[in-house]
């Protein structure tokens, strides 16, 4: 999201099934690397509007980041759009055949040609 937001030479992004509030997703070893308040400034949600298209692309079965990640982030990013995927878990997205891939596909393929 940084490089969407700051970067002329991207034209959007597609965030599949992404930690976009890093505040409501910490984990124990993260907080060992960055203070709680670092976490929150590189938070892709402190930085909206991002500006650009953003896809965010997130299964209903998501057991390792909550799909209401996608939905909140969507709810306050104006120019994000929200692919729900039925049935699709957390590695969907990055699993070449499945319904979520695909899905992810269209979507870098659409902004492609919209820029």
């Amino acid at each position: 999201m940084w490089a969407a937001k700051h970067s002329a030479r991207v034209v959007g992004a597609v965030a599949q099934a992404a930690v976009l509030d890093f505040t409501k997703h910490i984990t124990p070893r993260a907080l060992e690397l960055c203070t709680e308040e670092q976490f929150a400034e590189a938070s892709p949600a402190a930085l909206v509007p991002i500006g650009k298209p953003v896809v965010c692309v997130h299964g209903d079965r998501d057991e390792d980041v909550p799909v209401e990640q996608s939905v909140e982030f969507c709810a306050v990013e104006p120019q994000a759009e929200l692919v729900v995927v039925e049935g699709a878990g957390h590695m969907d997205m990055i699993t070449p055949g499945t319904e979520a891939w695909e899905r992810c596909r269209a979507a870098v393929g659409r902004l492609a040609r919209d820029c």
